[in-house]
């Protein structure tokens, strides 16, 4: 009885010992996870959101910028004029496309999606208007300028809606950051009670065991 009950105490400092070595590489698993999320939003938060809204408000400043150019030529149409802001209208609509491009390629939100292909719509619709203002032959249409500011005035609440979007979604992106965060030094101090407490457990089990696994009486057995 005696060997068995020395052999249960071997077995119960073996057993503490597994459950700390599990404890220590579970964690260490955890940890490795939460921080690629981490790492992972904070790149998404860069990515999908800081670029983009500065992508929209370059959008705002090329709408505006192309706003002026057909009103300055409205007011004193020629044929010089034309050719000229054709060519500054078409640049700028390069540049617009261009934004449009890298945005699209960003992770989008439902809403977000929504929105941004009536943009696109809206985008198409205006360039379609001021073409023909600018083509025209005749005095500009009033009822057609009426249009086409009513789209540009569409144009910038989508983007303002747009912007909303990005701003709600990088908070949120930047609180599961944090969360996590305060997570992994949840678990980093659980981690150490958990050693403390079966290191403690380890060592009791070491001291209550003072007689060595083999008996006294049979270290100088011999075999004749």
């Amino acid at each position: 009885m005696t060997s068995l009950r020395r052999i249960h105490h071997k077995a119960k400092s073996a057993a503490l010992f597994l459950v700390v070595l599990l404890v220590v590489l579970g964690s260490s698993v955890w940890e490795k996870r939460m921080m690629h999320a981490m790492h992972t939003s904070a790149a998404s938060l860069y990515q999908d959101r800081l670029l983009p809204a500065t992508g929209l408000f370059q959008l705002n400043d090329l709408m505006y910028t192309k706003q002026q150019l057909l009103d300055s030529y409205l007011l004193r149409p020629s044929a010089t004029r034309q050719h000229y802001v054709q060519v500054q209208l078409g640049g700028r609509n390069v540049e617009v496309d261009s934004i449009l491009s890298r945005y699209e390629a960003t992770y989008l939100v439902a809403e977000e999606t929504r929105v941004f292909g009536a943009l696109k719509a809206r985008l198409h619709q205006y360039n379609a208007l001021e073409r023909e203002l600018l083509t025209a032959a005749g005095p500009t249409d009033p009822a057609q300028a009426r249009r086409l500011a009513r789209q540009f005035t569409r144009i910038h609440n989508d983007l303002t809606r747009l912007n909303q979007i990005q701003q709600r979604v990088g908070q949120e992106l930047s609180k599961s950051s944090q969360d996590m965060e305060v997570d992994a030094g949840l678990l980093s101090n659980l981690k150490i009670v958990v050693l403390v407490v079966f290191t403690l457990a380890i060592l009791q089990a070491l001291l209550l065991d003072r007689h060595p696994l083999v008996p006294k009486n049979l270290k100088n057995f011999r075999l004749n």
